[in-house]
């Protein structure tokens, strides 16, 4: 949950970011509890990280086993199997923090449409801006929960990527309150920009 300076401090930042003569139309933060879809890296993240404990304890098995291995191989593979696992493990719990991770990430997001650009803010531990100025804009694409709550993004344009696919590029505003009127200020600011 976010503390009212929290709020207040975002709303000042992103009052710093305009330009001289760029007026403020709409700005918004995501509702963080309305990101449940990153928790669907779970799906892959639980199996993942099973096996790499798994395969960990199995890995520390020649150490803990009563049998009676020859003590090179105790110790090569008891050293290199289990250093070999820890990487896979840190993997796993890094995606299993992934949801967390967003969801802190938006609480410390605003987003603002001005008269020029449409802007992103994420004040962490260091504050990040992105912005795409209206006439740079292609297609939109709402989506929306039944109490309007939902995403926006905008087509920026599209690079090649390492293989040599076209990948589109998007600017994303994501789960704000009445995304519906911002769509509306958006499509009226890009039609008096193009005129």
């Amino acid at each position: 949950m976010m503390m009212p300076d929290q709020a207040q401090d975002l709303d000042s930042i992103l009052r710093r970011e305009l330009l001289p003569g760029e007026h403020l139309l709409w700005s918004g933060r995501p509702q963080p509890g309305k990101l449940n879809a990153a928790f669907a890296i779970w799906f892959f993240a639980i199996p993942w990280t099973a096996f790499a404990l798994f395969w960990e304890a199995m890995a520390f098995l020649p150490w803990v086993a009563s049998t009676h291995t020859p003590s090179g191989i105790q110790w090569s593979f008891g050293i290199i199997f289990p250093l070999f696992g820890l990487p896979f493990i840190g993997v796993g719990l890094g995606m299993l923090w992934m949801p967390f991770g967003a969801r802190r990430k938006a609480a410390q997001t605003i987003y603002g449409l001005t008269d020029r650009r449409l802007i992103r803010i994420s004040a962490g531990r260091k504050r990040e801006s992105a912005s795409v100025m209206l006439g740079q804009m292609g297609p939109i694409d709402v989506s929306a929960d039944a109490d309007g709550c939902g995403t926006l993004r905008v087509q920026t344009g599209t690079v090649r990527d390492s293989d040599g696919d076209r990948v589109t590029e998007r600017f994303e505003v994501l789960a704000v309150p009445d995304v519906a009127r911002l769509e509306s200020l958006l499509l009226e600011r890009r039609a008096a920009v193009q005129l």
